[in-house]
């Protein structure tokens, strides 16, 4: 196999350096090459997935090149390849990956690959030097609607929930697992540049797995909560929200550091691909829909007001003098987003026309979003969670 996995990297490096010097960057192109590679032994599903390796890296050669990055020095490729599926065959528990005309390589299949692999579409195979990962697919029947979660992503908490329950999840932790990992990066006196860059590499590796775990805990939690309730996910549009502290604004290094650490785009992927797993809708709001969602109260729709200087107990929090009350800012902006999910998730399901598509038109698909805009919300129940200790729930099967 390692003999067969060098092989293949050969041919992408001769693929790669066949685009640069045609200019080609796509499989159409690349049918001379192909042909060329007829005299090799390899099976035909090793050359097509060199090629399509090859054209990945020569697409992103161009993008860099249009950013203005040059790419003086290319970061060599792993061994690695990728198989669809037809060239390989799972029988009686074991895998057969071909490595030339009827030759076959033989690998035995444990009782886990076996169960999860049983009533799926196998899609693909992926051969490195120390692993195979398969690639599946699984159809999966989306939940009923009957509420929507509005998901309000913060720097230091994750907040979700509908007018009558919220939950706010504390990432605080990570915050300060970033600054710790900083100040250690930046306390290396060493004058070797690679020693100190190789333990800068290891400590922010360190300071990532951490968060990631705290953000995988966080989202299971949500995505638990939406599932016994048969909730869907309304989600505001962060895009360009960068451009708010990019060098150049006049900010401090401190601050800018802080909100460049924010994992916001990661915890919405991992809530994307969670709910997708269990058939859970996610409502994307647009910009338009997610603007004043914090300082719009949610009851009256009366503007809100930021406390005065100096105020450390109501930081957080919004005054509003319609209701002459203090408002959780983050509270108040995943209510409003859960509204206005519900709104976006009943005009998606017009009622039908016809009197055929009547009979069999449902009130509640239109996810009980009427009823929700008429009446009024009162103060919702806020629970306090922290994401640390989400990651200690469960107890190990040993």
């Amino acid at each position: 196999m390692h003999d067969l996995l060098g092989e293949c990297l050969t041919v992408t490096y001769n693929a790669v350096n066949y685009g640069q010097k045609n200019g080609v960057s796509n499989r159409k192109g690349m049918g001379t090459f192909y042909r060329s590679l007829k005299q090799t032994g390899l099976p035909s599903c090793y050359k097509v997935a060199a090629i399509t390796r090859a054209c990945a890296v020569l697409t992103s050669r161009m993008k860099s090149e249009k950013r203005g990055v040059e790419t003086k020095h290319p970061q060599p490729l792993r061994p690695m390849i990728c198989v669809l599926s037809g060239f390989f065959i799972t029988m009686k528990g074991r895998l057969f990956i071909p490595l030339r005309r009827n030759q076959y390589f033989d690998v035995q299949l444990n009782r886990y690959v076996q169960q999860t692999l049983t009533q799926k579409k196998i899609r693909s195979l992926t051969i490195t030097p120390d692993s195979l990962s398969f690639c599946y697919s699984e159809d999966v029947k989306l939940m009923s609607v009957k509420t929507v979660f509005g998901v309000d992503r913060n720097e230091k908490n994750l907040t979700f929930g509908n007018p009558e329950k919220v939950t706010q999840i504390n990432l605080s932790k990570t915050v300060r697992i970033k600054q710790t990992t900083r100040e250690i990066v930046g306390s290396f006196k060493r004058s070797d540049v690679r020693i100190r860059r190789r333990l800068a590499r290891k400590y922010w590796r360190r300071a990532n797995n951490r968060t990631n775990q705290m953000l995988h805990a966080a989202t299971n939690y949500m995505v638990e909560n939406a599932v016994a309730n048969d909730a869907a996910f309304a989600l505001e549009d962060l895009t360009d929200i960068k451009k708010l502290y990019r060098k150049g604004n006049g900010q401090g290094r401190e601050y800018r550091f802080r909100l460049n650490s924010w994992p916001y785009w990661k915890a919405r992927m991992m809530l994307g691909y969670k709910s997708a797993w269990k058939g859970i809708s996610v409502i994307p709001l647009t910009k338009s829909e997610t603007y004043g969602s914090s300082s719009v109260h949610s009851t009256c729709g009366e503007k809100l007001h930021n406390p005065e200087k100096g105020d450390v107990e109501h930081r957080r929090m919004l005054w509003c003098q319609t209701c002459n009350k203090w408002v959780d800012r983050d509270a108040n902006a995943t209510v409003n987003l859960s509204q206005r999910g519900l709104a976006r998730f009943a005009s998606s399901h017009p009622t039908p026309k016809s009197r055929s598509q009547q009979a069999d038109f449902k009130a509640e698909e239109k996810g009980l979003a009427n009823e929700a805009m008429v009446q009024e919300p009162g103060t919702p129940v806020i629970l306090k969670v922290d994401a640390s200790k989400l990651t200690l729930r469960h107890f190990p099967k040993s």
